[in-house]
């Protein structure tokens, strides 16, 4: 299985990278592509470790301008996370401005199976804006995940936490079972 796992900036970077470590382990072949945020929490040696691959964080490096183009027809699956509220709304609005949601974007529409996996203080989850981008995501044919509630990396219990990774990897199982 080729699998794509775009991260953005979220304290759930750390936990992410577990799903890295685990589709490895079960022969999948697996491309991080990680705004600079999530170069914040987690550091590009151990994302490369894990998946044995090249880190894609910029559109703009040289000799590499069409990666996002070629990546997101390259993957079978698409999954982010973790989602931010920041992401999350900029998918929506149609911005492509960063490598995550130009890859994304890119990749909309291909009829792939897309998996997002949001991970947020509650607020923000909560928030407006982010609760009808989740509604238009879904309506696009965006699989989305819900965030557990619980204890947050901030202090605060409250939903958006991100789910279990054993939880996420059954539901990205699940989706590819759907597409079979």
């Amino acid at each position: 299985m080729k699998r794509l796992l775009l991260m953005t900036g979220s304290i759930a970077c750390a936990k992410a990278t577990s799903l890295i470590s685990e589709w490895v382990k079960q022969g999948d072949e697996v491309k991080v592509v990680c705004t600079p945020g999530a170069l914040n929490f987690v550091g590009m040696a151990t994302l490369e470790g894990l998946s044995q691959q090249r880190v894609m964080t910029s559109t703009y490096q040289t000799g590499e301008m069409m990666d996002h183009i070629h990546v997101s027809r390259w993957a079978e699956q698409i999954i982010l996370c973790p989602a931010t509220a920041n992401v999350i709304n900029k998918l929506t609005a149609g911005i492509a401005d960063d490598v995550v949601s130009t890859v994304w974007v890119a990749a909309h529409g291909l009829g792939k199976p897309m998996l997002l996996v949001p991970a947020m203080n509650a607020m923000m989850w909560q928030y407006p804006a982010t609760q009808k981008s989740m509604a238009t995501l879904n309506q696009w044919g965006v699989e989305v995940m819900l965030p557990d509630s619980g204890q947050l990396a901030c202090g605060e219990n409250g939903m958006g936490r991100m789910p279990e990774i054993a939880e996420i990897i059954e539901q990205a199982e699940q989706q590819m079972k759907g597409v079979k």
